[in-house]
C-alpha cells in the first residue's frame, strides 16, 4: 500500500484567526502577495460575517489549502510536467526549474489553489510541508493552529490518527463532484 498524505480540518475548532495562513507564508518564504492557504466562510460569503439571527448566531470558517488530489487536474494539464504528484507520498508539487509560468495549472485547478508569481514567472502552491513530514515534523499550518483544528497523516493507513478521525467524524472533502479525489477532509 502506498502512502497518501492528507489532512482533516475540524471546522468546529477553527476560530478564523488565520495563524495557519501566516505561519505558512512566513515559514515557507512565500513571495509577495501570494498565499498558499486561505480562510473562507463555508457558504462562500464574506469571512467574519455571522449567520442566523440573535440569539442563535453562528460564525464559521473553512481553512483551505492544496487538496493534494489523487487525480490532480493541475498535473493533468501542466504542459511541461512541472506540476507533478510524488509517488512516495501523494504530495502534489510544482518544480520551479521546469515551470514556464504559463498559468495552465492555475486555470485547471477547480479549487483555485496554484498561484502565479508573475515576478519570478513561476507557479507555486502548498507543499504540505512534505520535507517536514519526512522528518517526522508537522506542517507549519498544523503546528501553528491554536485551535488544534488540523490533523495530518497517511490516509491509506487505517491506523493513522487522521484516517481514524476522518472515519469517526464522517469527514468529507469539499467538491468531491470535481472528480479529483481530494486528500483534505472537513468536519
Amino acid at each position: 500500500m502506498t502512502t497518501q498524505y492528507g489532512m482533516l480540518i475540524d471546522t468546529t475548532r477553527c476560530m478564523g484567526c488565520q495563524t495557519c495562513v501566516v505561519s505558512c507564508k512566513l515559514s515557507n518564504a512565500v513571495p509577495g502577495d501570494i498565499y498558499w492557504g486561505r480562510v473562507v466562510s463555508p457558504d462562500g460569503d464574506r469571512v467574519y460575517r455571522p449567520s442566523g439571527t440573535f440569539p442563535n448566531v453562528k460564525l464559521a470558517f473553512r481553512p483551505e489549502l492544496c487538496n493534494h488530489c489523487g487525480s490532480p487536474a493541475c498535473v493533468a494539464e501542466c504542459p511541461t510536467g512541472a506540476m507533478h504528484k510524488r509517488d512516495e507520498d501523494g504530495v502534489v508539487l510544482s518544480d520551479p526549474d521546469v515551470c514556464i509560468g504559463c498559468g495552465t495549472c492555475v486555470q485547471a485547478c477547480p479549487y483555485d489553489v496554484p498561484r502565479l508569481d508573475e515576478e519570478a514567472n513561476r507557479s507555486s502552491k502548498c507543499t504540505l510541508c512534505y520535507d517536514r513530514l519526512a522528518a517526522d515534523k508537522l506542517p507549519w499550518c498544523v503546528q501553528a493552529c491554536p485551535g488544534e483544528a488540523r490533523f495530518v497523516g497517511d490516509l491509506n493507513d487505517p491506523e493513522s490518527e487522521v484516517a481514524r478521525l476522518i472515519a469517526e467524524k464522517g469527514a468529507k472533502p469539499i467538491h468531491e463532484d470535481f472528480g479529483t479525489s481530494p486528500s483534505v477532509y472537513y468536519v
